[in-house]
């Protein structure tokens, strides 16, 4: 359901979305030697190391509210904002669908390929080059859908965002409102 006005007024909103991450990080090796001393090989020692990370973000607000991009910049009437932001979301969802697409066919040709070579051993190029190029189409496929998956997060946009808080002033002030233009919040 698509949010309308309701003369509350337009605000954008700070935050700072914070996550963590865990790799494996060496933390040292050792030489293994046999009985004589000659060195035979290492072993390496990891260990879990977690990283915090942080970007500053801003959501649009009507009231206490969030709302999607296009919602305020329909509320707010900012029409070249509002046309920005469905082109991103457009060209956001191509991405995603086409990369469904080529992820699902670059899949089936890596498992064609295996059956190929299984199958007919004797044809000694299709099943390699049908399992080479399906992994290719299967990983490029995964991070063009990803990318898009990205784009429609509500933490990014297609606009500044100064160009939002200029929409919020002015439908604020357009209603008589002169406070609530902008404010950092917590979540």
């Amino acid at each position: 359901m698509a949010a309308v006005a309701t003369g509350e007024p337009l605000a954008v909103v700070d935050d700072v979305k914070v996550w963590t991450t865990t790799s494996k990080e060496k933390v040292g090796e050792a030489v293994v030697k046999d009985e004589n001393g000659n060195k035979v090989g290492t072993v390496e020692s990891y260990q879990d190391k977690t990283t915090v990370h942080s970007m500053k973000v801003w959501y649009p607000f009507q009231g206490n509210e969030q709302l999607s991009d296009e919602e305020f910049f329909k509320i707010a009437n900012e029409q070249r904002a509002l046309d920005e932001t469905a082109r991103m979301h457009a060209t956001a969802e191509t991405w995603n669908h086409r990369g469904k697409v080529t992820a699902i066919v670059g899949g089936a040709a890596m498992v064609a390929g295996f059956i190929l070579g299984y199958a007919a051993p004797d044809v000694p190029v299709a099943a390699p080059l049908l399992e080479i190029g399906g992994g290719l189409g299967l990983s490029v496929g995964y991070s063009m859908a990803w990318y898009g998956a990205r784009q429609m997060q509500p933490e990014n946009h297609a606009v500044d965002r100064s160009i939002a808080e200029r929409a919020a002033i002015q439908y604020n002030q357009n209603l008589g409102h002169t406070a609530g233009l902008s404010m950092s919040r917590s979540f």
